[in-house]
């Protein structure tokens, strides 16, 4: 432990530039993660010694178990290594990693990665999926909706296709239309005239908990990034795990799961869960819980969970591939109803 804590304040010291020498300087570090796991399991101490899995569960998450067979090997040490298959190696590599400090850490490492490469992207679309509960309220019904998305100038078109007010359509782009963005109201409603709101508004964020200049796969990461280098300063007051080989809408993620034990320690959110795309290194599903009224009892962590949610932010379908136009973001685009 000794050389790992060497090796990360040397990682501190050092200025790494932008671009693609940081994202190799990141690779480099997983690896190196990957490699002092290595070390500290086979070399250091027994394998499973003093990282102990929570009993925890969460929507949608599969908890691999190790096989019955392996108890009594793991009880017998490093003695009998030699005998172990590549398979049961791993899985031993597996269960220190998933409570570790290095799990934060590589949760960091993989987010940074993320968020620079979709940088390096223009614009994308995607269908967003989100779900929140506003000052208290009741928790909405799951939207799903249509997102046209570019950087800089910043700009966002939205279309609700399920849940909530379905054929609503946003449109924000910084510098244009008075920094004001147009609202068309869906069903029965698009017959009234064509809004104009401020996006941090009262009007505005009165169905939101954050406001539309906010939205997106890089300002998603950069925000939870915060909160895990945050985490990673803290001296107790929280527990996380890794599980890894996990799906959200069919992609291949890895999820961290992160719990504070009280309000003192974060005062909003009692639990996070985060899916990372294996593929892009992205977070296209967030899950946030708040803290329960006083004097609320739950029968089991799941119902907890179920009467806590107050954020689930999901994206499918990204497409980074095609660019978008000018015309993607202009309210005159015949396509949409602004101009209706």
């Amino acid at each position: 432990m000794k050389r790992l804590k060497q090796v990360w304040q040397l990682r501190r010291a050092i200025a790494i530039p932008p671009g693609a020498p940081r994202l190799n300087c990141l690779a480099a570090l997983i690896s190196g993660m990957a490699l002092g796991i290595l070390y500290l399991t086979f070399h250091a101490k027994p394998a499973g010694a003093g990282h102990e899995l929570s009993a925890r569960t969460a929507p949608q998450l599969t908890v691999c178990s190790p096989p019955a067979e392996t108890a009594a090997g793991d009880a017998a040490g490093s003695s009998g290594l030699s005998s172990l298959s590549t398979e049961e190696l791993n899985r031993r590599m597996t269960s220190v990693i998933h409570s570790s400090k290095l799990a934060l850490q590589l949760h960091v490492a993989l987010l940074e990665i993320g968020k620079n490469r979709i940088e390096r992207f223009p614009d994308y679309s995607a269908t967003f999926i989100k779900q929140e509960r506003v000052d208290g309220s009741d928790l909405q019904d799951v939207q799903s909706i249509q997102l046209k998305l570019r950087h800089k100038p910043f700009g966002i078109y939205m279309k609700w296709l399920e849940g909530g007010d379905v054929g609503r359509e946003l449109l924000h782009v910084e510098g244009q239309y008075d920094e004001k963005m147009l609202v068309r109201l869906g069903g029965i409603k698009k017959r009234l005239p064509l809004l104009k709101l401020e996006p941090t508004g009262s009007l505005a964020m009165k169905e939101s908990r954050h406001p539309v200049t906010e939205m997106g796969l890089a300002l998603l990461a950069d925000q939870i990034l915060k909160y895990r280098k945050r985490d990673l300063t803290l001296k107790g007051g929280l527990r996380w795990e890794m599980l890894p080989e996990q799906k959200f809408m069919d992609r291949a993620c890895d999820c961290w799961v992160v719990e504070y034990e009280s309000r003192e320690v974060e005062p909003v959110y009692r639990k996070s869960i985060t899916y990372i795309d294996k593929e892009l290194s992205l977070p296209i599903c967030v899950r946030s819980f708040g803290w329960p009224e006083a004097g609320t009892e739950a029968a089991d962590a799941a119902t907890l969970d179920e009467a806590t949610l107050i954020e689930y932010y999901g994206y499918s379908d990204i497409k980074f591939e095609s660019r978008l136009t000018d015309n993607d973001f202009d309210k005159g685009n015949s396509d949409y109803t602004f101009r209706r």
